[in-house]
This record gives structure tokens, sequence and C-alpha cells, in this order.
């Protein structure tokens, strides 16, 4: 097994049912998308209309030995990890990651319990 620090774009609803279950599901092909460097690049993905903002996360993700990794470029995210796995991969929410319409600066929340808190509002 093996541990990463990864970024990944998604909507609030989503990031409270990561924090919940401490795992991220894999799409309908098996695959889940990572940036490895930069957040900035997944807020993209991370739209939420009912809180008019958009996040990205930084997860704590272990890969077991049987996914399969794929660096590439995708649209917008020049550092896409690509992660190919049969089961959903464990992670720990470590950072939130905020743009509000209109703003100029990106808010940063740390810590399950304050990313909770921040999203329940």
């Amino acid at each position: 097994m093996q541990d990463r620090e990864l970024y990944h774009g998604t909507n609030g609803d989503n990031i409270l049912q990561i924090i919940r279950t401490g795992v991220l599901m894999p799409n309908a092909e098996g695959k889940i998308y990572f940036s490895e460097r930069r957040f900035d690049s997944v807020l993209m993905h991370g739209a939420d209309r009912s809180r008019k903002a958009t996040f990205a996360v930084k997860l704590r993700v272990t890969f077991p030995t049987t996914v399969a990794l794929q660096q590439t470029a995708t649209a917008g995210v020049s550092d896409t990890l690509i992660v190919t796995a049969a089961t959903p991969l464990q992670v720990q929410v470590l950072e939130l990651y905020v743009r509000e319409p209109r703003a100029s600066t990106i808010k940063t929340v740390t810590g399950a319990v304050a990313i909770k808190k921040y999203l329940s509002k």
C-alpha cells in the first residue's frame, strides 16, 4: 500500500459523503481523477450551485497494489493522475479549498471537523 496527497474537485455534498465514509468511489469506468500538485486546476470540477461556490479537496489517498496509475494531461489539468480501481479508495480529507463567486482569493478550511461545519452551514 502507498499513501499520497492529491487534489480532487467535487461538490460539497460529495465531500461530506467522502468524509462520512472515508472512501472515494470510482466512476462507471472504474476511474478516479486527481491533480498531483495543484488544487486550483480541479476547482472547475467542484461547482456547487446550492452553496454558490466551487470546491476542491486535498486528500491523503491510500492506493492498494491492485490499482493502475496513469499520469497524463486532461482539459485544464496538466498534472492529471488517473487511478483505475475495482474498489473504492481509502481517503482522508485534509483541506477544503473554496472559491466563492467573484472572489479574488481562495479560502482554505483545514481538518474534517471544520470542513463539515463549513459545508453544513
